[in-house]
């Protein structure tokens, strides 16, 4: 995401450090959604939002290492209130990081694994369909008020890799954690990504694996396609996806296989508008794995 530094900067004279700096980033998004199927006495189409507000302070030492933390508030339509975060810290020297708290995971970090995704809400029906844990941009649901967890990540060239562990838990015992891993090359027009964790959401045997690729011709039309087997999904998924960019305009495409008796074959077509300073007007069509049709037109916008 890009970041812009909007609030705060502060310039620390003490020994010790070098600088210190707060910033505040995030984006909107507002648009109409379309769902083909809704449950009785619930509109089929209704407006969508969310603004996301990340606080990020850091420092850097007289030795060269970056100490930070982060804060993110969230509304999205529906939401009673505007809602703090866990926080997350971390410090990062020579391509190493390390986070403690509500850390990004690997699984969910990795790359490649949500590039079929579209439209102002940037979801696609081939992103995995398991359960497990991610960075937590709410505050922590019931049973999770003592959660935590390490993250570490290294990258160097064009390669790079993460390991992560999480516990729903730390202060009581019998909690089950999650662990996981991803490693990914990219190069040119060429990058790979493979990733997987075990006791997804702190679920015991609850484990799954993804490995994609994609390739870029001329800068302008990707292809990629990604294969994931997790157990809360139920079988493995394959989903084939495409862009192609013409000036301002970004167009999307993907088809996605979950092997479940009974499912269809997901698909969604999309476009994207580039505005120009982070903003685009983006919209997509999309049919999920029972069939049922869904679309949406919307803004948004980084800050």
């Amino acid at each position: 995401m890009k970041k812009l530094l909007l609030a705060t900067s502060f310039i620390a004279a003490s020994t010790g450090f070098a600088a210190a700096e707060v910033a505040v980033s995030g984006y909107g998004r507002f648009g109409l959604v379309y769902n083909e199927n809704t449950a009785a006495g619930f509109n089929d189409t209704i407006i969508s939002s969310r603004l996301r507000i990340n606080i990020d302070g850091k420092t850097t030492t007289d030795g060269g290492v970056e100490l930070g933390a982060r804060l993110r508030m969230q509304y999205e339509d529906g939401d009673e209130n505007t809602a703090g975060n866990a926080a997350k810290f971390y410090g990062s020297y020579n391509g190493l990081r390390v986070e403690v708290g509500n850390v990004e995971t690997a699984f969910d970090s990795a790359a490649l694994i949500y590039d079929s995704e579209m439209g102002f809400e940037d979801s696609s029906f081939g992103d995995p369909q398991g359960t497990f844990y991610a960075y937590d941009s709410n505050t922590y649901g019931a049973g999770n008020g003592n959660r935590t967890g390490l993250a570490v990540s290294y990258s160097a060239g064009a390669f790079s890799g993460m390991i992560s562990y999480v516990t729903p838990d730390q202060v009581t015992s019998g909690s089950t954690e999650e662990t996981a891993i991803n490693l990914a090359y990219a190069s040119g027009p060429f990058a790979v990504s493979a990733a997987a964790y075990q006791n997804g959401a702190g679920v015991d045997g609850n484990d799954g694996f993804f490995v994609g690729g994609a390739y870029t011709m001329n800068e302008v039309t990707t292809i990629g396609l990604n294969y994931m087997d997790e157990d809360a999904a139920g079988g493995s998924q394959i989903t084939l996806y495409g862009n192609h960019t013409m000036g301002a305009t970004t167009l999307r495409a993907y088809v996605s296989d979950l092997d479940v008796t009974g499912l269809d074959t997901a698909y969604g077509i999309g476009a994207d508008y580039d505005l120009g300073g982070g903003a685009r007007v983006s919209g997509a069509i999309e049919s999920d794995f029972v069939g049922d049709m869904s679309a949406n037109l919307g803004l948004r916008f980084n800050f």
